[in-house]
């Protein structure tokens, strides 16, 4: 469904286009860039508590725009880009009930003029889900309410028309892969002004992938990292298999060097923080939560906590001493966590926004079962 791909489809007499991302062998990445967002996004080094063994720094994205930030917005530059060049005249998209990707496209495709519809599945009820959804609706949503993944990839099919410019989850494909890759760019410059040569890891939420794929593609030619550690948000056994291939994907589209043995080395997928799935918070998420907030950093239950949860383990030192661990503190290996969720507040897209959501989509945020009367937390 999202090979990136124009093909033609008959209507009867009419013969309509349906636009997808760019064919991999008919555009190249950087044809056209929208500007939509500010760079470079701040990178600063984050004081935790003792013990440490190794230091943590922050990449945040989510000063990418000041209308709303994240990191869709580098990606959208591209996507949205696209879309115009191919004729587009509606974007088709599909996420979670409250997905950050599907308010970015809103968003950002209402300034060109272009409406959003977007087929959304269920998941875990959390106040700032439910405002993600009501500020996406109040921006000019469409939305199709699905009862499942599958049921999703049957309605996006149905609910294509001509003239539709379809994006992938979470800006899935070349396009939101290749600005991820020209992040690290930018990233590898700050870094030099900081001192650090060379991490050893990159801390990234990777749901569809293709922000991690970009990582991974630009520590493949920059080498400014040992790996890439994407933390998983829900059980996916192809995860790794997907951030690979789009990041093998978009180098081979630019004639860079394959080496999948490589990719495959650089890139560890770390699955202890899923938790219950999907949008369910954890412990060590809500911990990790509190700690952000100390020092002015906002995190969501999905993605974020869950990333950043796994930044901090990664920086701690183990319970305990002796000479091992002493060692591991003259080394004092530097990590980066890459934030995703955008800083600015929603009250300003939720304003004139109606309280209450329609109930054909109210349904989709699933609220905990009852205990005592009260909801579970």
């Amino acid at each position: 469904m999202f090979p990136g791909e124009t093909f033609p489809r008959k209507t009867g007499e009419v013969k309509a286009s349906f636009f997808q991302m760019a064919s991999a062998r008919s555009n190249p990445i950087d044809a056209d860039v929208i500007p939509l967002g500010s760079y470079p996004t701040p990178v600063r080094k984050v004081e935790l508590p003792e013990p440490l063994e190794g230091e943590l720094w922050l990449k945040d994205d989510g000063h990418s725009a000041q209308l709303y930030g994240g990191n869709k917005v580098r990606k959208l530059e591209r996507l949205l880009a696209l879309a115009q060049r191919q004729g587009a005249r509606r974007l088709l998209t599909i996420g979670a009930a409250g997905s950050h990707h599907v308010l970015a496209t809103c968003v950002f495709g209402a300034r060109l003029g272009l409406p959003t519809r977007a087929v959304l599945t269920p998941q875990p009820w959390t106040e700032h889900a439910e405002d993600t959804l009501r500020a996406a609706l109040h921006a000019g949503l469409a939305a199709v309410p699905a009862t499942s993944g599958l049921a999703a990839l049957r309605l996006l099919r149905r609910e294509r028309q001509p003239g539709d410019f379809v994006i992938g989850p979470g800006g899935w494909g070349v396009a939101g892969t290749w600005a991820y890759r020209l992040a690290v760019d930018e990233l590898q410059e700050q870094l030099r002004r900081a001192g650090i040569e060379r991490l050893e890891g990159i801390v990234v939420a990777a749901g569809s992938g293709s922000t991690a794929a970009g990582l991974l593609a630009g520590v493949l030619e920059t080498g400014i990292a040992r790996r890439v550690i994407a933390v998983q948000v829900a059980a996916n056994p192809l995860l790794r298999a997907i951030i690979t291939g789009q990041a093998l994907n978009a180098l081979w589209r630019q004639g860079r060097p394959l080496h999948a043995a490589r990719a495959l080395a650089r890139l560890e997928i770390e699955s202890s923080f899923v938790g219950a799935g999907y949008g369910h918070a954890s412990e060590r998420a809500i911990t990790a939560t509190g700690l952000a907030r100390s020092f002015g950093l906002a995190l969501e239950p999905t993605y974020t906590a869950k990333a950043f949860a796994a930044a901090i383990e990664r920086t701690h030192a183990p319970a305990g001493g002796g000479a091992g661990s002493k060692l591991r503190l003259r080394q004092r290996h530097a990590y980066l966590y890459w934030h995703t969720l955008s800083s600015v507040p929603l009250t300003a897209l939720l304003t004139g926004a109606p309280e209450a959501l329609p109930n054909e989509l109210a349904h989709l945020l699933r609220k905990p079962p009852l205990r005592d009367g009260r909801d579970v937390p």
